[in-house]
């Protein structure tokens, strides 16, 4: 194991509270549970990335950075095209990663600011392979991104060809704030593993993805989606979430049940 994955693990360890109230923070001060009632998932990105919250400027320019980076080149869709639609979509997202790495220009920049603009670029990208591979493997021609939507309402855009109503929207904003930051899970430790080898930045986000793909990590997400399919009901819920204040006890607020199932439905 490499020296920086010590130095990390102890990092981690010595910024985590000593109670389930205060083992979920990003960046020290803020719950996730918190911002997510009055925030939008952009801004949450460049919190992660900086340390501190955009200004209005700021935010502006990371947003518009982002829609200039949605595009995925040629060859993925290619890739994707020529492979079984039977294949599992971690399985493709985790080799289009491998793809993109040789599409970027900074690729063995190791610099703090090339390795920003990875993560950006990434963070723009893999939304739109997502939601390409989902229409593929069900036999629909993939769409090309919304470039006056948020991160969240072009995901759903190019998932389902129609533009989402802001509250569906909005409730899928939710959620993949909830889901940015989870401190030291399995997959960000396989990520910062490779990282100390010195291998690129798309070779650790592609390790990360194989560890999330596992039905002990990720996978678990999936089930727990097909459940609340099944239940039907947003009251069955409430014997599934923590009654603690983690990011999952915020969900416990979101109201329309049927914009969640919606957003389901389309991700079958």
């Amino acid at each position: 194991m490499g020296a920086s994955v010590y130095h990390n693990i102890n990092k981690v360890l010595k910024t985590l509270g000593t109670t389930r109230e205060e083992s979920v923070r990003w960046r020290k001060y803020l719950k996730p549970g918190d911002i997510a009632q009055s925030s939008t998932f952009e801004e949450v990105s460049f919190l992660l990335l900086y340390d501190r919250l955009p200004t209005q400027e700021e935010l502006r320019g990371f947003q518009s950075d982002l829609v200039s980076e949605r595009e995925v080149p040629e060859a993925v869709y290619g890739f994707m095209k020529m492979m079984p639609k039977t294949t599992h979509p971690m399985d493709i997202l985790q080799a289009s990663v491998s793809i993109l790495a040789g599409y970027d220009p900074q690729l063995r920049d190791e610099s703090r600011d090339a390795n920003f603009k990875k993560a950006l670029r990434l963070i723009a990208k893999l939304p739109h392979i997502v939601a390409t591979w989902d229409r593929i493997r069900k036999g629909k021609e993939p769409i090309r991104p919304h470039l006056d939507l948020t991160h969240a309402g072009n995901f759903l855009y190019m998932l389902s060809g129609s533009l989402p109503d802001p509250d569906t929207a909005r409730d899928f904003d939710i959620c993949l704030i909830l889901h940015a930051e989870h401190s030291f899970n399995a997959s960000t430790f396989a990520g910062r593993e490779v990282a100390s080898t010195h291998a690129h930045f798309y070779a650790s986000i592609a390790a990360a993805m194989g560890a999330l793909s596992g039905e002990l990590h990720g996978g678990a997400n999936s089930e727990v989606m097909k459940m609340l399919l099944e239940i039907g009901e947003a009251w069955g819920m409430r014997y599934t979430i923590p009654k603690t204040r983690g990011p999952l006890s915020f969900v416990r607020s979101v109201k329309n049940w049927q914009s969640v199932q919606e957003v389901a439905n389309g991700m079958k």
